[in-house]
């Protein structure tokens, strides 16, 4: 009998029930609290390509702890923070490759796709509407910066 390793969650496609959009492969480390990005993720933000590159890690959702009683982070999907997550790792100007054609995105255009993303993977209104002001209000800090 082969036995899981609950610390870690290695190269699984991590799919959201409701979501209309491909799940990302991923890594998961319980010792460092992040995602790991284990094959590109590819998502077109109509004309633009966005591709977020392998080894990329995030932490899913910036939720502070004491809220998880409310939303807790993996209940805003996947997709939309891995995005978002990128697109403010580099201030919406990603490495060229990034974004074809090339283009870049305020951090309002970066929390805006972040809404439409977890209204594509399904999130109840409610908690999108939550986080998305919760990103517009607190986000700011983390424009530029690893999250």
């Amino acid at each position: 009998m082969k036995t899981l390793d609950a610390r870690r969650l290695s190269h699984a496609a991590v799919a959201i029930a409701r979501s209309s959009l491909p799940a990302p492969i991923l890594s998961y480390d319980v010792s460092s609290g992040r995602w790991r990005l284990e094959a590109d993720y590819a998502y077109l933000d109509d004309p633009h390509r966005i591709t977020v590159p392998s080894q990329f890690s995030f932490n899913l959702a910036s939720v502070p702890r004491g809220f998880w009683w409310l939303i807790a982070p993996f209940e805003l999907s996947i997709v939309a923070p891995l995005i978002h997550d990128f697109l403010y790792r580099w201030a919406g100007k990603p490495p060229a490759g990034a974004i074809v054609p090339p283009r870049s995105y305020d951090r309002k255009q970066s929390d805006q796709l972040f809404r439409k993303l977890m209204t594509l993977e399904g999130v109840p209104a409610w908690r999108r509407s939550a986080a998305y002001r919760a990103v517009r209000w607190f986000g700011g800090a983390g424009w530029g910066r690893e999250s």
